[in-house]
């Protein structure tokens, strides 16, 4: 079990045992109370804007499977991609003095899918941009549009109501190039300034579906006009892959579209993947969408894609830095037992028992992020001491090519001081090893009795919870739990969950 936490891969906090801030703990919490844990610091005021990793950044493919009555296979979202949809402000004790600033805490937790998980460590990410000041660069953004036959309908309708939205929001100080592929590619736009947005939105008008997916060779062709495009232009650049992901003529291995984004990336151009209809393959768009400047977003209809462009189009062609190296060594007496929120699989053990880790691109973010850390006790070990648990040392690449260094420890909180986005953390972490685990046992084992029981159990917790900012994940696993009530065969059972109080057995 402690093997397959570790490669769930992102992060997270505690869970769902957490108390609502400001009640008092329940008696099953007092022995972890009296602990000596560390006293609480005196906390600065968390910087206004915030970072997340690269890779997949929602799991709304995965909603929309739930909310249509499925049960997602396991691969089709990410614990990144989870975190990525909340704000998980983790304040610090530092000053924020770069652009991307770092916190770190860490207070006990009770995973459902991994019992063995009993603290859970927060790695917090921040940018000292102020959200009033702060401004985009000029952006030379070329999208490779998918027009394959696949994407007929409403698919290519949400591609070109998109482009539309980009292209009414950036300025004229912006340009964009539309490449599309089927059968072949081409050229379909030249790379043209905003202060011509008229010209920019017939040529999208004129979309039309036609052809098979030609994949490799649409980003060929974009690739290769963004870096001419590059040129002379004192912004950013930056392929946008729109496509639903079933490319089925030339190469379809992850390699060779893996190799085109890294190779671009370091060259300075970066590439957002953006799934869209219901048929979206998500595991190869997310492979590639890990890679050194890559991101991942999935819109299932027009709506939701109007609303996240509204809100998140600057942050999310922004990056702040790359090659972030980072290494996490438990202190003595704990085991690190669990990694969630790192993109990719770039992580290996260390020989005194941590983990090394590459994130290869950090980008901008509305939202505060971060990424999360399991441990357990070693056997034998005394109660835990006061301080921290675990230390991480890291360093990366900002923007300016400047090579930024940086340790913080994980020190550990009583569960009813834990910060907001910590306690938050938690919960979402408890939700994506549930659901994770439920679809294995249901898909992959035939064991759909025990998933049924085990969202069951996820549905009281975050039913009875009074941390905000949860109401969709309440609602996502409310939809499932009907699902597996279903599947399972407990017709009987489905509905509101009774709550009752653990002495007297009476509901409350």
């Amino acid at each position: 079990m402690r093997k397959s936490a570790l490669l769930l891969g992102c992060g997270a906090v505690l869970a769902l045992a957490v108390p609502v801030h400001g009640r008092s703990p329940k008696k099953d919490d007092d022995r972890e109370i009296r602990q000596p844990f560390a006293p609480r610091p005196k906390l600065r005021a968390a910087p206004s804007m915030g970072a997340t990793p690269g890779g997949a950044q929602d799991i709304d493919f995965a909603r929309s499977r739930i909310l249509a009555g499925e049960v997602p296979h396991e691969k089709t979202f990410t614990p990144e991609g989870l975190l990525s949809q909340h704000d998980l402000p983790l304040p610090s004790t530092r000053k924020c003095r770069e652009i991307l600033c770092l916190s770190g805490a860490a207070t006990s937790a009770s995973l459902l899918a991994q019992p063995e998980v009993r603290y859970l460590a927060q790695l917090g990410f921040a940018s000292n941009l102020d959200p009033k000041t702060w401004r985009r660069k000029p952006l030379n953004l070329v999208a490779v549009v998918d027009k394959s036959g696949s994407m007929s309908g409403d698919p290519l309708e949400t591609v070109k109501e998109s482009l539309r939205h980009i292209a009414t929001q950036m300025t004229p100080r912006d340009r964009l190039a539309i490449v599309l592929y089927g059968d072949r590619s081409h050229v379909h736009l030249a790379p043209t300034p905003l202060s011509r947005r008229a010209a920019v939105l017939s040529s999208i008008a004129q979309i039309q579906s036609a052809g098979s997916t030609a994949m490799e060779e649409g980003l060929r062709v974009g690739f290769d006009l963004a870096l001419r495009s590059k040129a002379g232009f004192a912004g950013l650049t930056r392929v946008m892959l729109f496509t639903d992901e079933r490319p089925n003529v030339g190469r379809t291995d992850k390699a060779s579209f893996m190799g085109m984004a890294r190779e671009a990336s370091h060259k300075g151009v970066g590439m957002t993947t953006i799934g869209v209809s219901t048929h979206f393959g998500a595991e190869m768009a997310t492979a590639v969408s890990s890679v050194r400047g890559g991101n991942l977003f999935f819109f299932p209809d027009a709506s939701k894609m109007s609303a996240r462009f509204a809100r998140d189009f600057d942050p999310m062609v922004t990056e702040l830095a790359h090659d972030m190296k980072l290494v996490v060594t438990p202190r003595k007496g704990f085991e690190l037992v669990g990694l969630y929120g790192v993109p990719g699989e770039m992580v290996e053990r260390t020989k005194n028992g941590g983990l090394s880790m590459k994130i290869e691109t950090i980008f901008l973010s509305r939202d505060k992020g971060g990424i999360f850390f399991g441990f357990a006790p070693k056997a034998g070990a005394l109660p835990a001491p006061a301080g921290a648990i675990a230390d991480a040392k890291l360093q990366y690449v900002d923007t300016q090519k400047k090579r930024v260094q940086d340790s913080v420890g994980f020190p550990l909180t009583a569960r009813r001081l834990a910060p907001l986005g910590l306690a938050r953390g938690a919960l979402l972490i408890d939700q994506i090893t549930t659901l994770k685990q439920a679809s294995v046992l249901h898909g992959q084992k035939n064991q759909t009795e025990a998933a049924y029981r085990l969202v069951r159990d996820l549905h009281k917790r975050f039913r009875d919870t009074r941390i905000s900012g949860l109401d969709k994940e309440r609602a996502l696993i409310r939809k499932l739990d009907e699902t597996l009530t279903r599947l399972s065969g407990h017709k009987g059972e489905g509905g509101r969950v009774i709550a009752r109080d653990a002495v007297s057995g009476l509901p409350h």
